[in-house]
Formats: C-alpha cells, sequence, structure tokens
C-alpha cells in the first residue's frame, strides 16, 4: 500500500513597481492658451509706480497630486521690437522678475522663480503678478506693446511649457507747470516790477515756467486785465509785455508757443520777463493777475 501525501505550497506574489510608476508623474502646464493685460490708468507725475495685477492659472496636467516642481520664466520675443520702450517691472510672490532678452537664454536667480508644488486639477492654482509702470515725468505718451512668452522648465532646465503674454502700455498725453523765480505760495506766484520808471523801459527780473509733458504741448497766457496793470484804485491803467523765449508773445488768450515735442524727467524751462515801455499815467500801485495754461496734444 503506498500513502500519498500532498503538500499545498501558498504565497503571496508581490509586484516589482516600474520605473513609470516608482514616483508620481509631474507634468506642469499652463491652464489656458494666452494672456493679455492692458495698463491705461496710470496718473502721470506721482514720481512713483502704477501696479496692475494680473494671474496665470498653472497645473499638474498628469492629475497626480503628488510632489511636482517646476520653475517659471519670463522672456522677450524678438518679433515685436519697441523703440523707446516704456520701462516696466514685473514681480511675483514678493520676488522682482528679470526679463530674459530671448526664450532659449539660460535663467538666472533674477529670473527663475521656484514653484515647490504644483497642483492638479482642472484650474489648478492662481499665480498672481503685479506689473508696475514708472508714473514719473519722462514718458512718452501712446501705446506700447510687448509680446512676452511665460515658460515651465523642469529641473533638467528643459522647458514643458510655454504661455504667449501681451502686456499693452497706454501712456495719456499729461502735462504740468510751475513758475520759477518769483517769490509766493501755493499756485500763485508773486513777479515785483519794483518802481516803475515813466520815462524809460522797465524791465522786470527774469523768470520763467517750467513744463513736464508726456507729448506736444502749447502754452497760453489770459491776462486778467487783458494785457494792461491797473491801478490799485482803478484810476489808471498801463500797457505791458510779455517775453517768452525772448519774444513778445499774447497775454490775452490763444496759443503764445507750440513746442512740438515732450519733456525728458526735468522738464523744459522756457524763461519769461515783463517790459513796461515810458508811460504817463499817476502815481500808485498797479498790478494784474496772469493765468498760464500748458495743455498737452
Amino acid at each position: 500500500m503506498k500513502l500519498l501525501t500532498s503538500v499545498l505550497l501558498s504565497g503571496l506574489a508581490l509586484a516589482m513597481p516600474t520605473a513609470a510608476s516608482a514616483q508620481s508623474s509631474c507634468e506642469p502646464e499652463f491652464v489656458g492658451a494666452g494672456q493679455s493685460v492692458v495698463f491705461q490708468d496710470i496718473i502721470i507725475g506721482r514720481d512713483d509706480f502704477t501696479v496692475e495685477n494680473f494671474q496665470v492659472r498653472i497645473r499638474n496636467g498628469s492629475g497626480d497630486n503628488g510632489p511636482c516642481a517646476t520653475t517659471v520664466r519670463i522672456a522677450r520675443l524678438a518679433s515685436s521690437p519697441t523703440l523707446n520702450p516704456t520701462p516696466f517691472t514685473l514681480q511675483s510672490r514678493g520676488q522682482a522678475l528679470q526679463i530674459l532678452p530671448r526664450e532659449n537664454a539660460p535663467g538666472s536667480s533674477g529670473s527663475d522663480l521656484s514653484i515647490p508644488q504644483v497642483p492638479s486639477g482642472r484650474n489648478g492654482f492662481s499665480l498672481p503678478f503685479q506689473l508696475g509702470v514708472p508714473s514719473g515725468w519722462g514718458a512718452r505718451s501712446g501705446s506700447q506693446t510687448e509680446d512676452l512668452l511665460i515658460l515651465l522648465v523642469d529641473d533638467l532646465g528643459r522647458t514643458v511649457d510655454t504661455l504667449p503674454l501681451t502686456i499693452q502700455i497706454v501712456i495719456p498725453p499729461a502735462a504740468e507747470v510751475r513758475v520759477v523765480g518769483p517769490t509766493g505760495t501755493n499756485s500763485i506766484a508773486r513777479i515785483d516790477l519794483g518802481r516803475l520808471d515813466p520815462t524809460k523801459t522797465n524791465l522786470s527780473e527774469r523768470f520763467g515756467i517750467r513744463v513736464w509733458s508726456t507729448s506736444a504741448y502749447t502754452v497760453q497766457f489770459q491776462s486778467q486785465n487783458q494785457g494792461e496793470l491797473v491801478h490799485s484804485e482803478n484810476r489808471g491803467r498801463i500797457p505791458y509785455e510779455l517775453l517768452m523765449d525772448q519774444r513778445p508773445v499774447s497775454a490775452v488768450g490763444g496759443i503764445a508757443k507750440q513746442v512740438p515735442n515732450g519733456t525728458d524727467a526735468l522738464g523744459e524751462v522756457h524763461p519769461l520777463i515783463i517790459r513796461v515801455r515810458p508811460f504817463s499815467e499817476r502815481a500808485g500801485d498797479y498790478s494784474d493777475r496772469v493765468q498760464v495754461t500748458v495743455t498737452a496734444r
């Protein structure tokens, strides 16, 4: 008789992870096909920066919520050069970003913004940006368009996705004027002609106006007394001439001067002088008030 003994062998087979599944999948990508920012609410003359906020959405396109890091860079496109561009700055997460001169330029500590974790999901997360434009004098009026490219770069320096960014900066026509040289307070300046000699030509001390403008501009003068000095008791009138840049100009409205260009940050000074020719009027105090208007075109 034979005794047969059977032994049941059992075990658990463990599948070894492949290289593809051993780590989470990371595929950073932009949400959307492009971004446009129009910057037009700029108040010129404040000597600071006007800021416009916008955002770009980024996600992990693989759908995996595991570790996923990327680096953001911004580069200029050579296809849209701008002559005498208005300077601007870009910041994100408190870091000022250097804009690279071309798409394939190597990154640097000033250009690279590290994003340690890119979430998955349909909308990903919002990366905020601040566009800053200096609003001091020296800018030129008009519209400027800058075509940029935002890049997502992996840890090997390879570009994994790009997003076109168009920035349009609109500088409005704007002008400001200040009287320089005489004494005075606030917006009223006082020109003291001193003691007038009725037998000869009298000249005021030299003074002027300083003009700041983003575009071509015109200058106008409007005399309260139609170009005459009036006695304090209205008992006489003495005509005078207003000279601007050594040439007589109208003090009773109309365009006294047209300037075809804007100014730099220091503005442009136009010398002025008051000339009173010999006259025959009674003694006393004489005065006039003149309003100066500068209009950007």
